[in-house]
Order: C-alpha cells, then sequence, then structure tokens
C-alpha cells in the first residue's frame, strides 16, 4: 500500500491524501486551498489540477471519500471525474446539498445557477454512510477497506478513517478536537479501533500554539456572562457548526433571552441537526429558535434577544440594529479571528472585519474546531502507530519537536 500526499504538509487546509494498491485507490479528501494558505486557484485551475490527479497513477478501482463538509476538504468535488464514485456522512451531503439548494433562491447571474445546478446534480450522486450507533460498518474500493468513526469538529458529521489493504492498517485523523461536547469519544475510539496501526496521518493545525483550548462549555459560560450585561445580543458564529450552535443556545437560555435567528441556511441547518440529532446528549442538539422578522421587532426590543447570524446577513443586521440603542447592544465574535486579523483572509473576504468593526462593542469568544498541541500528542501516543506519523493540515515550520 501506498501513501502520496499531494497538498497538506505545508498548509493548513486543501489537502488530499492518495492511498493505493496495485489495483485501487482512494483520496481522502479534495479540498480547495485556504486563503493565505496554498495558492489560490481559479476554478479552471482547480478543473486541471483534479484532471492531472486522476490522470496519473489510474487503477481500476477508485473513489473519493470526504473527512467532512468544509470546503478545504470538499471543495473541488465538482471537478471530479464522473466514473468515480464519491463517498461522504449522510449529515455532511445534507448540509451541502441544503447550502446550494438555498444559493438557488438568492439573485444569481446565469453562471452560478448553472453552476449551484451543476453541484446539487453531483452531489445527488454521492453515495454516503450513515453515523455508526454502536458497531462501524465498513465498506470496500476495491482491496481497500474504509471504516469511518464519527469525531468532533466545528463541523457537523466529521468522520476519522481506518484504512486496511496489502496487510497494512493505516488511521487518518481528518480534523478532530477533544474540547467540543462529543470530544470525550475521542480517546474512546482510538484505544477501541486504532490498534495494531502501521501509519498514523493526523491533522497539525495548532501545532505552533502551545496554549490548551478551552472547552465548549466554557465557551457557553462565557457568552452566558455577556448575554446577561447587554439587552441586546449578536453573535456571529457559523450555520454548521452544531457545537458552537449549541453552546450559544445553552448560553442565551441561562441569560434568560430568546434565541432568534435571521438566515434561511441557518434554519434548515438547525432542522437537519434536530432532525437527526434530538435525542443525542439530553437535547443539546434540539434547536427551535424564533425567526426574526420586521413583525419581530417590537418585542425584541421589548424583552431583549440574542441573535446568531453570519457575514452574509450583514445588511439586515444593520438595517435591523437601528431599533436598538448602540450603548445596550453587543456583537459576541464566535468566529476565527484571522478572518479579521489577517491580511489575507481580509483581502479575500472582508466581510467577517466589516461585520465586526460595525458594532462599538464587541466580545471575542471562541474556542478552535481543531485539537490543540497537547491532544494530537495524545493521539499520537495512544495509536502508537509502528512505521510513521504524517501530519498534515499544518502550517509548513510546525511540528511536535
Amino acid at each position: 500500500m501506498n501513501i502520496k500526499i499531494h497538498r497538506g504538509l505545508d498548509q493548513i487546509g486543501g489537502c488530499i491524501t492518495e492511498i493505493s494498491t496495485a489495483t485501487s485507490r482512494v483520496f481522502v479528501d479534495m479540498g480547495k486551498n485556504l486563503p493565505g494558505s496554498g495558492r489560490q486557484m481559479s476554478e479552471e485551475e482547480e478543473r486541471e489540477y483534479v484532471a492531472n490527479l486522476f490522470s496519473q497513477n489510474k487503477k481500476e478501482n477508485e473513489a473519493v471519500i470526504y473527512t467532512h463538509a468544509h470546503e478545504d476538504h470538499v471543495g473541488m468535488f465538482v471537478h471530479v471525474p464522473e466514473n468515480v464514485p464519491q463517498y461522504i456522512g449522510k449529515g455532511g451531503l445534507e448540509l451541502l446539498l441544503a447550502k446550494y439548494r438555498i444559493l438557488l433562491k438568492a439573485p444569481l447571474n446565469a453562471e452560478d445557477v448553472a453552476s449551484n445546478n451543476e453541484k446539487i446534480r453531483r452531489l445527488e450522486v454521492f453515495r454516503v454512510w450513515e453515523r455508526p450507533i454502536r458497531r462501524p460498518k465498513s465498506f470496500n474500493i476495491g482491496d481497500i477497506a474504509i471504516t469511518p468513526f464519527y469525531s468532533c469538529h466545528s463541523i457537523y458529521d466529521s468522520y476519522m478513517f481506518l484504512i486496511e489493504a496489502d496487510g497494512k492498517r493505516i488511521w487518518h485523523t481528518g480534523d478532530y478536537r477533544e474540547h467540543g461536547y462529543l470530544g470525550k469519544g475521542l480517546e474512546k475510539v482510538l484505544r477501541a479501533y486504532a490498534k495494531d496501526i502501521d501509519v498514523l496521518i493526523t491533522e497539525g493545525t495548532n501545532l505552533k500554539k502551545p496554549e490548551k483550548c478551552i472547552h465548549e462549555s466554557e465557551v457557553s459560560s462565557r457568552m452566558a456572562h455577556v448575554m446577561r450585561a447587554f439587552k441586546y445580543v449578536f453573535v456571529l458564529a457559523s450555520s454548521t457548526d452544531i457545537d458552537r450552535l449549541a453552546t450559544i443556545k445553552n448560553a442565551a437560555r441561562n441569560a434568560r433571552k430568546n434565541l432568534y435567528i435571521n438566515s434561511a441556511y441557518m434554519k434548515e441547518t438547525m432542522r437537519i441537526f434536530t432532525e437527526r440529532e434530538a435525542n443525542v446528549a439530553n437535547g443539546l442538539y434540539k434547536f427551535h429558535p424564533k425567526f426574526a422578522t420586521e413583525r419581530s421587532l417590537d418585542k425584541m426590543k421589548r424583552d431583549g434577544f440574542v441573535l446568531v447570524t453570519g457575514v452574509s446577513k450583514m445588511a439586515d443586521v444593520e438595517s435591523m440594529r437601528e431599533y436598538f440603542p448602540d450603548n445596550e447592544t453587543v456583537l459576541i465574535y464566535s468566529s476565527w479571528d484571522g478572518y479579521y486579523k489577517t491580511p489575507e483572509q481580509v483581502e479575500v473576504n472582508p466581510m467577517y472585519k466589516m461585520f465586526r468593526d460595525s458594532f462599538n462593542n464587541v466580545v471575542d469568544i471562541h474556542t478552535s474546531g481543531h485539537a490543540d498541541r497537547d491532544t494530537i500528542k495524545k493521539v499520537i501516543d495512544i495509536v502508537n502507530p509502528k512505521d510513521e506519523v504524517i501530519i498534515i493540515h499544518k502550517e509548513a515550520d510546525a511540528s511536535l519537536v
């Protein structure tokens, strides 16, 4: 069994790993490069890049498997040859389909409509696995066996993989963390299933950061403190981060404020989370927020509120804020601070900085979606691979040494 890291040894995101035998091969992830990490490619350059990957080392049996639905892992799926099956967790597929179907309802030019329709068409033939409740289930691509294991990350339905072929066993972690609500299962899964591993492939996003990440429950506690101090609370957060949305929901409840949203996509992701996970963790992932409209503004002004939103709704938030005094209004910024601090990120997507700067009162409350340095070391120690540890999804000069 051969392993080739096409991208990821010297960049965060955009990772592509190829694992092959004499007759079969699997690509793990096919994501876009992140701004400031890897060369930015046009759509045509991405198409050519993926075509080149599949023109070399061709095998009788081929597939792409995805760890999760973030763009830097799945973003180039539309360029994969149509005769190559693509696999993802069922929840991840639902998030992707929801995104592109919602986008089709926005004002778009003909080219964007065609692009979104093509992505939906390609996604509708993805093959999926369900999150295992008890024993994990494997599937085969030729003589390569793949077993997905649910993991905790900053997007719903993320997975690790056990990949077996030619008498060898590879453990690919994808992106993971231990400080989310379901992160407590990390060690249990590794000790039960990551045995006799020859090669460990792990992410290393936070290797250069010595500090330990705070737990989501601490994020919730800090948010509740701010929510009690201000009557009108806006929270900037991702629509696909089930843990963070649960954190905000709990904080709003503890602050005795009604939870509102103003995004059709967030409404759909919360519906997916509630439908699929309402009975997990004592209702932690059950969401029933109110949808903010003009008709609800008087009630919101009278009672106070917590409104979760995204940067795409900046114009709506701006018009809404006219109803609320600035000195009683706060933004809890609950996203990666690089979006407004890193010049490359601001240049590519200035909306995060613009949104944050538009508020007089701002509090940053966040924790990483990725494992901290101590957790990465813990994973390596538990798995203890026989042959090699390969760290991807990391900066070029990052290491554990």
